[in-house]
């Protein structure tokens, strides 16, 4: 089971990637994709480097967000019975949609759950730069895409992260 996270994100898409992980008796492996990175290094065939979706040196910004991350999914997760086969997170580089398809078939994952855009004008315009990630991967990959609804939540409800509201 993979789940894309990401730092502000709601704990609805961590909770129910962990549900579906604890039905089908998988691992949850959360990955995220750091922003400011992207691949360099893709070969024709679409064969790569094997270090290219793993930053060598993350910089402090992004090793306190990997840090903060990983606090706020346990959190999450201590909410719910233990998963049977554990979690992990993965701090990856490059294009989310197609890095998380790569992450996937890299540890064939039987699901991959990613949660919808946020509401509002920063939103739709991160959306039309940089596409769906949820539209790419249902289009890249032949894995099942399990998309939780989160753009009309409440405001103020819990994200990743941050500390609960």
């Amino acid at each position: 089971m993979l789940a894309g996270v990401y730092p502000g994100q709601s704990v609805a898409v961590v909770l129910e990637a962990a549900t579906l992980a604890k039905e089908l008796h998988r691992p949850l492996l959360c990955a995220y994709v750091a922003i400011d990175t992207y691949l360099a290094d893709w070969e024709s065939g679409d064969r790569r480097n094997a270090e290219s979706l793993y930053p060598g040196d993350l910089g402090p910004a992004d090793d306190r967000i990997a840090l903060d991350l990983a606090a706020s999914i346990a959190q999450t997760l201590n909410r719910m019975e233990p998963l049977e086969h554990g979690w992990s997170l993965r701090v990856l580089a490059g294009d989310p949609g197609h890095v998380l398809k790569i992450a996937a078939d890299e540890v064939a994952a039987r699901l991959i759950v990613v949660g919808t855009h946020g509401s509002g004008a920063a939103h739709v315009v991160e959306a039309w730069l940089s596409g769906s990630v949820a539209a790419h991967l249902s289009r890249a990959t032949t894995r099942p895409v399990v998309v939780v609804p989160v753009a009309h939540e409440e405001r103020g409800a819990e994200k990743l992260g941050r500390s609960p509201v």
